[in-house]
């Protein structure tokens, strides 16, 4: 089961007046329940155990000022709440100070990601999940005013989106789904102006004058670390401080420009290639474009992931067996070389490993030099073991697609 969650971090130096019972008053507001949904109708919360080693497990009570008073009491607390929908969030607050240059001491995450996949559910269902969250952090970043703050799904801690630093030093690497940038980074933007004309999916400015950079429509649990973004970066024109036109024409090159992630291989290498018969895909064998490929057939429609290795003459072939698989693939997206005298051009398999240079994959998830010790992509996608007799092909050029589950 996947530990994808939604989590909202605010990061502040000094909180405000009675934090505590602002944020459940915020939480409240954005639509939430703060009391458990039983017959009880009581808050449910937890308090940081005074040997420093965790939470001493879950309290109730009725009121309000009883919980505001135990949190106060040890400095740490968290309290659970409730979508209309009854899905769990748990909101964690730090009154102690920290010796951390950077600190978010109000924290929120949430139930499985999935509930915000528009493949399990419905556009009306998600759309409606995620303006809920959207309101609660925005409701909660206008009451605390963040220097920064985001909201993101994510299961490890993803390292290029937490602060090392206060603006210009922050570390930042990317922009997470929602990220509210107080005053501060506005010089190193370029300006207020400049800030709120950032190419996101969404920008908007709060009362407290931040800027909110909303980068997508939904958090979709399947972007996570491997989002692509916006049309062009967001990231770029705020921390590099690229023009639109600049970024714009940038992407155009890359769409024009096809990655195949096995010519970074040096002869010999080996790794996972995801492949798709010429059949299976509908497309002319005289008249392929692998810019087509890239960006209208998906990875998940492959017909096997083949462990390869990359031959002298910049071919692929199967390890054990030595079949031929295909040939490299040029920036322009044409193959590199003449086939094999003894392999016709329908046999070429399709590279689904190969994109355009907006969103390729880094070379490093396809390596791979042995099966018992899969790349990411073969554990994404399962690897194919070749029969007995060493072929895809079963009567003439007809691929023997996958009939069972990868192993």
């Amino acid at each position: 089961m996947s530990a994808l969650r939604p989590h909202i971090h605010l990061f502040l130096d000094e909180l405000p007046g009675e934090p505590v019972r602002s944020a459940v008053r915020r939480i409240q507001d954005s639509g939430f329940s703060t009391v458990s949904t039983d017959s009880s109708q009581e808050f449910v919360f937890g308090t940081w155990g005074q040997d420093e080693v965790g939470y001493s497990g879950w309290e109730t009570t009725a009121e309000l000022q009883f919980l505001v008073d135990r949190i106060r009491s040890v400095g740490r607390g968290r309290i659970k709440f409730w979508s209309p929908e009854n899905h769990e969030y748990q909101l964690s607050v730090r009154l102690l100070e920290t010796e951390m240059r950077v600190s978010a001491p109000v924290r929120i995450w949430g139930p499985p990601a999935r509930i915000f996949d528009t493949d399990e559910y419905t556009r009306e269902t998600v759309e409606k999940r995620t303006e809920l969250l959207v309101t609660l952090f925005l409701e909660l970043s206008e009451r605390f005013d963040p220097w920064y703050a985001f909201a993101d799904i994510y299961d490890d801690r993803p390292k290029r989106i937490f602060p090392a630093d206060r603006p210009p030093e922050s570390g930042l690497e990317r922009l997470p789904w929602i990220t509210v940038f107080g005053l501060e980074w506005f010089d190193f933007f370029g300006g207020a102006d400049r800030t709120k004309r950032a190419p996101a999916w969404n920008v908007r400015q709060l009362a407290t004058g931040s800027v909110v950079v909303r980068e997508r429509d939904f958090p979709a649990p399947t972007y996570a670390e491997c989002d692509s973004g916006p049309p062009i970066s967001t990231y770029e024109y705020l921390f590099e401080r690229r023009s639109i036109a600049e970024l714009r024409s940038e992407r155009r090159r890359k769409r024009n420009t096809i990655v195949d992630p096995f010519r970074e291989f040096a002869p010999g290498e080996r790794g996972s290639d995801i492949v798709l018969c010429k059949g299976h895909a509908s497309i002319e064998t005289t008249e392929i474009d692998y810019r087509d490929v890239a960006t209208t057939i998906g990875e998940s429609d492959n017909c096997y992931v083949l462990h390869v290795y990359r031959d002298d003459r910049d071919q692929l072939r199967e390890v054990n067996s030595g079949l031929f698989v295909r040939r490299l693939i040029d920036e322009d997206g044409q193959p590199i070389g003449t086939l094999p005298d003894d392999v016709p051009l329908e046999r070429e398999l399709l590279s689904l490993s190969v994109n355009t240079a907006v969103e390729p994959f880094p070379p490093e998830m396809y390596r791979m030099e042995s099966a018992a010790e899969p790349s990411v992509i073969a554990k994404l996608f399962g690897l194919w073991e070749l029969p007995p007799d060493g072929t895809v092909w079963a009567e003439g050029d007809t691929c023997r697609r996958r009939a069972t589950d990868p192993n």
